[in-house]
């Protein structure tokens, strides 16, 4: 066998090493994609960048050493043919192709071991990269994470909400599938608030935030929307996800909140609304409200949809007219 072949296949097996350790580190591990937004934070975005500077520059060296490499393995085979050519002439009887051969033979022992210690310093330092680079991402996850996450129910916040309905209603534009928006408000949660005490008051937010997400796990995102308000968006059709959602208005009513020193009866109204020939988000959201108020305005602790219809009672033929 060519003796360069021989000395090439090393390369490239050392090469592959390097590759293969790393992909085999990586196999197996799930990555989320996360749209990135504008919150990470400045020196993070220099240390990532100071990162990847120094990924290029090992990837400049090595490309390098891989040209040497080459170029060094093209002469080698070029010395080896004319020891190969020089022997079969008879040039052996002086000595002369014995020591070609030999000088041949030390160098490709050199050059593979150069190749080899090469790859141990690439595998070395593509290993630390690694490490750099998982702990960015699990950093940058964090963000991520906390941007669109409300701190005290652990449910997504106003920006998730509105990134996802954004989403929601370009694809119902081109034709994709409706929605329903359901808000809530928690009744007299200011009463709470001020007769049991800020810290009650948030303990009854994250226990109805947790009914809330175990209820409605089917929903495309259930959110705190500011306050004591929480709006979800479901595929489901409007009145189906009304009597689903009014049914989890009752348990939650019939199922007093332990707030430690204190059982807490909390009721919800609710208002519900779904796209209707409109052009812009706005007018579902304000449809949405209008039904929630109307949930209010006739008593709490009710739920109200509207259809493009006007505001009515689920379950009921009594219809509000705005």
């Amino acid at each position: 066998m060519n003796p360069s072949l021989i000395a090439a296949g090393f390369f490239f097996a050392a090469v592959l090493i390097a590759i293969g350790y790393i992909l085999g580190r990586r196999r197996g591990k799930v990555a989320k994609a996360i749209p990135l937004g504008p919150i990470i934070q400045e020196d993070e975005r220099q240390r990532m960048l100071g990162l990847l500077e120094g990924l290029s520059r090992w990837t400049n060296e090595y490309s390098g050493n891989v040209s040497n490499y080459q170029s060094e393995l093209g002469e080698l085979s070029d010395a080896m043919r004319i020891s190969l050519q020089q022997s079969r002439s008879g040039a052996t009887r002086n000595g002369r192709a014995n020591d070609n051969q030999q000088a041949s033979d030390a160098r490709m022992v050199t050059l593979i071991n150069q190749i080899m210690s090469t790859n141990t310093e690439l595998q070395t330092r593509l290993e630390a990269a690694e490490q750099q680079l998982e702990e960015q991402t699990e950093q940058i996850q964090s963000y991520l994470t906390e941007a669109r996450t409300d701190g005290l129910t652990g449910l997504f916040n106003r920006r998730a909400f509105d990134k996802k309905l954004d989403e929601l209603f370009s694809a119902y534009r081109a034709g994709g599938k409706s929605f329903t928006l359901i808000l809530m408000d928690i009744d007299h949660f200011k009463m709470i608030n001020d007769t049991h005490g800020h810290p009650i008051g948030d303990i009854v937010l994250q226990q109805i935030s947790q009914r809330l997400g175990h209820g409605m796990q089917d929903a495309e995102i259930v959110s705190r929307f500011g306050g004591e308000e929480f709006a979800i968006l479901t595929h489901l059709p409007i009145r189906a996800a009304a009597d689903k959602i009014n049914k989890l208005r009752d348990r939650i009513a019939n199922d007093p909140v332990d707030a430690g020193s204190a059982e807490l009866q909390v009721t919800l109204s609710v208002g519900l609304s779904t796209p209707h020939e409109d052009l812009v988000i706005g007018p579902i959201v304000r449809r949405a409200d209008e039904a929630l108020y109307s949930a209010k305005n006739m008593g709490r602790n009710r739920v109200y949809f509207n259809d493009g219809n006007g505001a009515q009672l689920i379950n009921a033929p009594e219809v509000i007219r705005s």
